[in-house]
C-alpha cells in the first residue's frame, strides 16, 4: 500500500473524496430524416442537424397614400408614351437671341460696352448732335434653325482690338449654341469705338 493509501483510515470519518456519479444517458435524435426528436433531447445533442430555414425578407407594404395613381410607363389613351413627341410649336423671339448675345459680349474682358450707347469717336450719329443711333447695337436673325448675329461693340483703351473682337465672336457663338441648341451660322463683330475703362472714367 502506498503512502497516500496508508493515510486513509476507512471508517474513521467521512470520505474526503467526492463520490463520482455517472451522467444520465441522453439518446440523440433518431437517424431518420423525418422522425421527431426524442423527449428531453437537448438542442446540441450529437447527431445530424437539419439546416435552419430562413424566410425570405418581406417587402414593406406600400402605403396607399404614396402609391402612384397612374403608371406613366403605359400609354395614355389618345396620347403618346414619349413626352418628346407631344405636339405644339416652340418659338424663340429674335429679342431673346439679341439679349443672350449682348450678355455674352459684355462678359468678355476688354469690352467697354455696346455700340450705339454714345456717339462714335469724333462724330455724332446721323449727323445730328445728341441724336439717337439709327442702328441697334445687336441684331439677330433665326432662319432654318440657324442664327446670324450682327454685333457692334466698343473696346477699352489699351486693349488689343483684334484679339478682343475674336474672343467676343467665339464667346457669343458658344453661348448661343449652348443655350438655344441651334447652329450659329455667323457672328459679325464691328468695333466702332474705343473708350476709357470704367474705373478711369469714374
Amino acid at each position: 500500500m502506498s503512502d497516500l493509501d496508508s493515510s486513509y483510515s476507512g471508517g474513521a470519518g467521512p470520505d474526503p473524496r467526492p463520490e463520482v456519479r455517472s451522467m444520465p444517458y441522453l439518446p440523440g435524435p433518431p437517424s431518420g430524416p423525418s422522425a421527431p426528436p426524442g423527449p428531453g433531447a437537448p438542442t446540441g445533442a450529437t447527431g445530424p442537424l437539419a439546416a435552419p430555414t430562413v424566410a425570405p425578407p418581406r417587402e414593406p407594404a406600400q402605403s396607399a397614400q404614396y402609391a402612384p395613381k397612374r403608371d406613366y410607363s403605359e400609354p395614355v389613351p389618345g396620347g403618346s408614351r414619349d413626352p418628346q413627341a407631344a405636339q405644339g410649336r416652340i418659338v424663340i423671339e429674335d429679342a431673346v437671341v439679341e439679349r443672350i448675345a449682348t450678355l455674352a459680349a459684355l462678359e468678355v474682358s476688354g469690352v467697354a460696352g455696346l455700340g450705339g450707347e454714345g456717339p462714335p469717336a469724333g462724330e455724332a450719329p446721323d449727323g445730328v448732335p445728341g441724336g439717337p443711333s439709327a442702328r441697334p447695337p445687336v441684331r439677330a436673325m433665326i432662319r432654318d434653325d440657324e442664327i446670324t448675329v450682327d454685333l457692334r461693340v466698343a473696346v477699352e483703351y489699351g486693349s488689343v482690338i483684334m484679339e478682343v473682337a475674336r474672343v467676343v465672336r467665339g464667346n457669343v457663338a458658344r453661348v448661343l449654341g449652348l443655350m438655344l441648341g441651334m447652329r450659329v451660322a455667323a457672328v459679325n463683330v464691328t468695333v466702332e469705338d474705343v473708350r476709357m475703362p470704367a474705373a478711369d472714367r469714374g
